[in-house]
């Protein structure tokens, strides 16, 4: 094998090793930030990345093995799994619409159910604590880091402002995670051509 394909061989597996991390990875930030996303979008996501990790899997394995057959079928799926991310990245870099921060806080307050936002995103009422003194209302333990009711650790921020700036913060994720994911399915498509190529003219040779 010459040296160009081994270097292109550690280079794919390398960059396939980098992609199941990211995958991985994504996996995780989607298990933390389920509950702000409907359950269609997690269950695509969840079906999505496995399958991004089980290819850059079998992209490596395929490379350490230089079978033709595994690496031209890892090539294929990367494509496959690289056309449409692309095409649902770009309708919700342009159709999405970020979700309203002050909505969600609304509903929640309506139900007196702040509690598990004010823990989370380390906020306190819609726009203050001082919603609560309005109200006549002891400000609540959730309002407070480590729920110690002492004013040092109380939140100051109210949570309307925090969640919408959660929900842009979380869509710029998403994009930026979309599209890292897409370049390494690109490049690992480009190397696993080559190497498919590669082990089959290496067959060729030995053939004669």
């Amino acid at each position: 094998m010459g040296c160009a394909t081994t270097s292109v061989k550690i280079t794919a597996i390398a960059l396939n090793a980098i992609l199941g991390f990211l995958a991985v990875g994504a996996i995780g930030w989607i298990a933390y930030n389920a509950d702000t996303e409907t359950e269609e979008f997690v269950i695509a996501a969840y079906i999505a990345c496995s399958v991004i990790l089980l290819f850059a899997l079998l992209g490596i394995f395929a490379a350490i093995r230089e079978s033709v057959v595994l690496t031209a079928t890892s090539a294929v799926f990367l494509l496959i799994l690289a056309i449409p991310q692309i095409v649902s990245t770009c309708l919700f870099l342009h159709q999405y619409d970020v979700k309203s921060g002050q909505e969600m806080v609304e509903v929640a307050w309506e139900a007196n159910n702040m509690d598990a936002l004010q823990q989370k995103h380390e906020c306190c009422g819609k726009a203050s604590a001082q919603d609560y003194v309005h109200l006549s209302q002891l400000i609540p333990p959730s309002c407070y880091a480590d729920l110690q009711q002492t004013p040092d650790h109380l939140f100051v921020e109210g949570c309307i402002e925090k969640l919408q700036s959660f929900y842009e913060s979380d869509k710029q994720r998403f994009i930026i995670v979309s599209w890292v994911l897409v370049a390494f399915e690109l490049i690992c498509f480009a190397l696993a051509v080559f190497l498919a190529v590669s082990f089959q003219n290496k067959q060729r040779r030995m053939e004669f």
